[in-house]
């Protein structure tokens, strides 16, 4: 809805006013209502990886969802996007909209738009196989040029997810939407065009 969009909007931060990473905040199997439906995932496994790597250290906010969940988001340069009761996952939408670069930890979702989002520009997927010690140190070692870039990237493409649009069906509008996206892939499904799906399989920035 509109008022959930203005209400991320609200708290996007520059990234220069983003102390932290990172951050994820969603259930996982230490859940006390809905634990031991993640516990039967076997997608969900890294989501208590992430936490438990996570939990202590000074420069990440993981865990259950918290009533400032907004504000944590808006303050963090990384949202961590694990898999969990499926591949696809709220905050790899979400992120779009709070501004921070989502790291994709999802073996088996494809990303939407591929033909219109330079997924590689805003975003990282890496195997749910690494280690967090690992993935810590890859996200500390963006540089902070590259992260502004990104966050650029990540603005300019949250169109594609703004669904409170509507289904406008105005062919000649130069505005992006889930609308033109969705056309986009069924005309690609339609000829085969290059394939379905054009993009490896992980990405992540190359560190100079």
């Amino acid at each position: 809805p509109r008022w959930r969009i203005e209400a991320m909007l609200t708290f996007n931060r520059p990234m220069l006013q983003r102390p932290m990473l990172l951050a994820f905040h969603g259930h996982s199997g230490r859940s006390p209502s809905v634990g031991h439906m993640y516990k039967r995932s076997p997608l969900a496994e890294v989501r208590d990886r992430v936490i438990n790597y996570f939990w202590n250290m000074s420069d990440a906010s993981v865990g259950p969802p918290m009533r400032d969940y907004f504000r944590r988001m808006g303050r963090s340069r990384f949202c961590l996007v694990p898999a969990g009761l499926t591949a696809w996952t709220i905050h790899l939408y979400e992120a779009f909209f709070f501004g921070c670069i989502p790291v994709i930890l999802s073996d088996e979702l494809t990303v939407p738009f591929q033909d219109e989002i330079d997924w590689p520009n805003l975003s990282l997927h890496v195997p749910t196989t690494i280690s967090m010690a690992e993935l810590h140190n890859k996200l500390s070692a963006v540089r902070f040029g590259r992260l502004k870039e990104m966050y650029r990237n990540l603005a300019a493409a949250r169109c594609w997810f703004d669904y409170s649009q509507g289904w406008n069906d105005d062919a000649d509008s130069s505005r992006c939407s889930p609308y033109k996206g969705l056309l986009s892939g069924l005309a690609r499904r339609a000829s085969y065009r290059r394939g379905l799906y054009g993009l490896a399989r992980y990405w992540e920035p190359v560190v100079e």
